[in-house]
């Protein structure tokens, strides 16, 4: 299974209950309607933001099935559609490998985490490390004390840096929380300690942008 991660701005002259209002309605059935669709949620985020104001997940069986919508009438109506709501210089796309790290209901608030390595950092180093080493020390807090009841990893695909190429960002990262309270408490506690220094030297702690959001399961 394969995951298009997509984010972007509202458009300037909308309020944020406007744009949410069109996204959540008339663009969403458009995309519902996209062949091959497995999986489609959309990330509102809950607070105004200079970042950005939504992050839509759509799965996909494999990338063929994600390919063979190009030139299709369906993508067509969505593209249509983008700038009657959103920035469409502001957007931006990747197809992530979704891993579950922590298995647990997908319930409470919720953080979505965009991800940039480190420029001294190999992809292919950082991606196993991100995996491994992060994911693996926060794996082992499951349970405990206001740790994330869920946390999944969105890799980057392999071809997403072939010739060069450098990805704007390099994954996600999505935690669940009982609530934002307790996601604070456990950041900053002495059990995180020991991620966030694996993090401090994978990751660029200027360039991540940590978005609240809430998520709204279109199909």
């Amino acid at each position: 299974m394969l995951k298009q991660i997509t984010w972007f701005r509202k458009r300037r002259d909308l309020s944020r209950t406007a744009f949410a209002q069109h996204w959540r309605t008339r663009h969403a059935v458009i995309v519902s309607e996209l062949p091959g669709i497995k999986r489609y949620v959309q990330n509102h985020v809950t607070a105004e933001s200079n970042a950005l104001d939504g992050v839509a997940e759509v799965w996909f069986d494999d990338i063929e099935a994600m390919r063979a919508n190009v030139g299709r009438p369906e993508l067509d109506r969505i593209r249509a559609d983008e700038p009657n709501f959103l920035d469409t210089q502001s957007m931006g796309t990747l197809v992530v490998e979704p891993t579950v790290v922590i298995d647990g209901a997908e319930e409470g608030a919720k953080l979505l985490v965009l991800v940039r390595r480190q420029a001294a950092v190999a992809p292919d180093e950082f991606h196993r490390a991100w995996l491994e080493d992060v994911g693996g020390a926060l794996a082992a807090l499951a349970g405990k004390a206001g740790a994330p009841v869920r946390y999944e990893q969105d890799h980057a695909r392999v071809s997403a840096y072939r010739d060069g190429r450098q990805p704007h960002w390099d994954g996600t990262a999505s935690l669940w929380f009982a609530d934002p309270v307790a996601a604070g408490g456990f950041f900053g506690s002495e059990a995180f300690a020991k991620v966030a220094s694996i993090e401090q030297g994978l990751m660029d702690s200027e360039a991540i942008r940590a978005l609240w959001v809430s998520p709204l399961k279109i199909v």
